[in-house]
Formats: structure tokens, sequence, C-alpha cells
């Protein structure tokens, strides 16, 4: 009787450790001295986050849906937009593909930011449910828990800085208005022959 005992707690104990990643979350907000309706226009944006997010250099939209983001290291992230509500001011979203560890060291995300009205004042709420890197038992430098959570935690907490600011991305705006025009324009540029904006 005492043997089996002392295998079941054996057992038990290496369930107990033999385990993987735990979920992770991160949950943050902001007040901005702007109205909620100016904000939601702000982020909700196609690839809007190019523009106030200051991690974040730039932003192609692969289709309506998804959203190839560039940071500052030169790593890319395909983020997928769930949905966008705007009578929730809600845009859910989750990271697709192939996540570059540099870019962000998780190995799946779930984010959602929100708006709210705050007397003449908006507030944003921006959560994250995540997990690192590593998705076994013992995790490599950098893809452990800590590494995940303090990464999502400085991407979180930037971009609602950058709203907070005003934040506008002088590159990013350099870009969209240049593709306006581009656009506007390639069928007197290519009716005359040049490749400017091919």
């Amino acid at each position: 009787m005492k043997w089996s005992l002392l295998l079941a707690g054996l057992l038990f104990s290496a369930q107990v450790w033999a385990h993987g990643p735990t979920p992770q979350k991160t949950d943050e907000s902001i007040q901005v001295a702007a109205s909620a309706d100016a904000l939601w226009k702000r982020v909700s944006a196609q690839c809007g986050l190019a523009q106030w997010h200051p991690q974040v250099t730039a932003c192609e939209a692969v289709n309506d849906k998804q959203q190839k983001i560039t940071l500052k290291n030169g790593k890319q992230l395909l983020q997928e937009i769930d949905e966008v509500s705007a009578a929730e001011m809600t845009v859910a979203y989750r990271l697709s593909g192939d996540i570059d560890l540099e870019a962000l060291p998780v190995s799946s995300l779930n984010g959602k930011i929100k708006v709210t009205a705050d007397g003449g004042n908006a507030k944003v709420v921006w959560t994250a449910r995540y997990y690192r890197a590593f998705t076994g038992n013992e995790p490599p430098a950098g893809q452990d828990d800590e590494s995940a959570k303090s990464a999502v935690d400085s991407f979180v907490k930037d971009g609602l800085q950058g709203l907070k600011e005003g934040r506008q991305n002088a590159a990013a705006n350099t870009k969209g208005w240049r593709n306006k025009i581009c656009v506007a324009m390639r069928p007197v540029f290519k009716s005359l022959g040049l490749s400017v904006c091919a």
C-alpha cells in the first residue's frame, strides 16, 4: 500500500512538472486628451498602426484582413484582423503565420484594442493573451515566459503612449501620401511613357 501511494505521488509530481508554457497576459490602459471618435478613427484605420506606434516603421495591407507590420529592427509580423466593431470601438486581432522571434518572442498572440469615452477625453484599453516562443519544457534564454511578457508589455505600452502623444509617424505619412499620389497619377505617367510610380 505504501509503495503504491509513493508511486502515485511520484507520477503526479512528474505530471505537474512536465507541462508546456502557461498563458501570459498583458492588460494596459491610458487616458488620452482627445475625443473617443477621433481616437477611434486612428485605431481602426487600416494599417493605422504605422502612423502612431513608435516601434512600427511601416505597414502593408496584404488584403482587407491581413497586415504586414515592419518594426524598427527590420523584422516583420503578420497581423490578422478578426473584428472591427464601430459600435463597441473595438479592434480584435491575432498574429498569424510563422512569427519571427526577433520581432516578438511568442508562439501565438490574440489582442484587443478598445476605445471608450471618458468625459470629453478617451480611454484606450489594450489587452493581449499569448504564449512564449518555446512551447516545450525548459525554454532557452529569450524564448521563455519572461521574455515574451517583457516584449509584449513594451509593445503595448509604447503603442498606448504613441496614441496619447498624438504621434504622427513622418515616414509612414510620407509613404502614405506617395502611394496616394502614385495611384492617382499612374495613368498619366504611363500615357507619357514615364516609369514613375511603376
